[in-house]
């Protein structure tokens, strides 16, 4: 009878601190969880990257100040899908054929199964919830809803003005020619109140499954669409950017004399229009606005894991999913150039990063200067959970270097972008050395410490044919062919 009292007030105890959620599984005690933030087109223009000095983001700032920030994070493709492929497949777009926004991974015989990145996480006994955009979608086909345990939001960005508060640039009849550029190229401030967007109910849903109890580990994805465009954003956003103060990007007019023809043909036509009407500080304005209105919501985020359980043992990851040109070569993504393949990259790991070193700023936390690419997260986050590797995976883990930003890193990042009409072309980002090379053959070469704008090309010089010999080697050695139909 004792043993049989004492069993049954075991049980009623374990019944209690279930239903509590007071009880934490093995994985959860021995595996940190995974917080994964990503924002879509988010560029340079962020206060601890410095790539706009107007840029105000101080709650992306002070996850850097936390984390290591990896000054030259690159995308695998400058184009939301291909990128987005490439980070949750852990494959380079060179070898899945996913050059474009209209090719979905899983259309394809051998990548009908693939175990994408939250997918693996669950098969190692975490819960995944997702929302926003993480895959090429937050909903529909494209947002691989199954690779999920729950999707908590399926909307994206904020709530536009009215019709006819739209397009007052009176610049929509000049992008007719690309018809998504048209419907895109907008901005302007809203009334609506932040909680009423879709990107901040994103966030809130995050918040909401922070502040709640879990007894296993788990993978949150949190996807902001802003500064996608169209730049619109509530008013509060744009007044902290007032146009009378905007500063330009730096411009070179003559800056495509000197690079192949398919460069020139991917530096966007478009960016003249803006320029040549004076719309130009207008379209600055709004996409720091659109930066500052994704900071607040990353920030809405970011204060619930700090006020939960969940602070001292979760992984916090923040990236773009590639860079993005306001003005500087062209307006647009889809380029090799450093504009729009460089991406924010901060990770910050409870108990796993390095004190400061004497290179290092306190505004700017611990940085990483070697250039490491996107591809490479799928592998680095098994490795800091502590997860079996996922030997399919192509990129290489960053842990040594979350452990150590200023260790060896013998590797570069790779950058592929192609175009049915254009061939596939590669751009290689290794040290100071940024070199492209274009399916006909054409090269651009620049030196990232003395020309950080890449203004001159000096692929043609023979000074640097052994720098371009070398950067030759990493180029992809097969790219698979186009898969379905491709869309810039």
């Amino acid at each position: 009878m004792t043993n049989f009292s004492s069993w049954k007030k075991t049980i009623s105890v374990l019944v209690f601190f279930l239903l509590t959620g007071q009880l934490h599984s093995a994985e959860s005690d021995s595996h940190p969880n995974v917080l994964f933030i990503a924002v879509d087109d988010l560029n340079d223009w962020i206060g601890c990257l410095g790539g706009h000095p107007q840029a105000k983001t101080p709650n992306i700032d002070r996850l850097a100040s936390r984390g290591v920030l990896f000054e030259q994070a690159h995308c695998a493709a400058p184009l939301c899908s291909p990128s987005r492929t490439a980070i949750m497949t852990g494959l380079r777009p060179s070898t899945t054929g996913i050059y474009g926004n209209l090719n979905w991974f899983r259309d394809m015989p051998q990548y009908q199964d693939w175990v994408t990145l939250p997918q693996y996480f669950r098969q190692q006994g975490y819960l995944a919830w997702g929302g926003g955009k993480l895959y090429h979608q937050a909903h529909g086909k494209f947002s691989d809803a199954a690779a999920w345990d729950h999707v908590y939001s399926t909307r994206t960005g904020a709530v536009p003005p009215p019709e006819h508060e739209r397009y007052k640039h009176g610049l929509r009849p000049k992008f007719e020619s690309n018809p998504i550029l048209a419907r895109l190229i907008d901005w302007g401030p809203t009334d609506h109140p932040i909680e009423a967007n879709p990107d901040w109910k994103t966030a809130e849903g995050a918040a909401q499954f922070l502040a709640r109890d879990h007894n296993k580990p788990f993978f949150l994805g949190c996807g902001i669409y802003l500064p996608h465009l169209p730049w619109y954003a509530p008013k509060k956003f744009f007044d902290m950017h007032p146009l009378e103060e905007i500063e330009l990007p730096p411009y070179k007019a003559d800056d495509f004399n000197d690079i192949p023809a398919i460069g020139r043909r991917m530096g966007e036509r478009h960016i003249k229009h803006i320029r040549e009407s004076g719309k130009w500080k207008e379209a600055v304005q709004g996409c720091l606005a659109a930066d500052s209105f994704a900071d607040a919501c990353v920030g809405h985020v970011l204060d619930a894991l700090e006020k939960s359980r969940y602070h001292d043992n979760t992984i916090v990851v923040l990236l773009g999913d590639h860079g993005y040109d306001v003005g500087e070569k062209k307006i647009a993504k889809s380029a090799l150039w450093e504009q729009t393949t460089r991406t924010p990259l901060i990770i910050h790991a409870q108990g796993k990063l390095p004190s400061s070193t004497p290179s290092d700023t306190p505004t700017s936390g611990k940085i990483c200067k070697s250039p490491v690419s996107l591809v490479d997260l799928y592998p680095t986050l098994l490795d800091l959970c502590g997860l079996p590797e996922n030997p399919k995976n192509e990129g290489r883990s960053l842990a040594p270097l979350v452990r150590n930003p200023h260790a060896d890193w013998p590797y570069p990042a790779i950058v592929t972008h192609s175009p049915h009409w254009l061939g596939v072309n590669h751009a290689v980002r290794f040290q100071r050395w940024h070199y492209i090379r274009y399916a006909d053959g054409g090269e651009e070469l620049y030196d990232a410490t003395q020309d950080p704008h890449q203004w001159k090309n000096l692929a043609n010089e023979t000074a640097h044919d052994q720098v371009k010999a070398e950067l030759k080697k990493w180029l992809p050695k097969k790219n698979a062919p186009h898969f379905g139909a491709s869309k810039r």
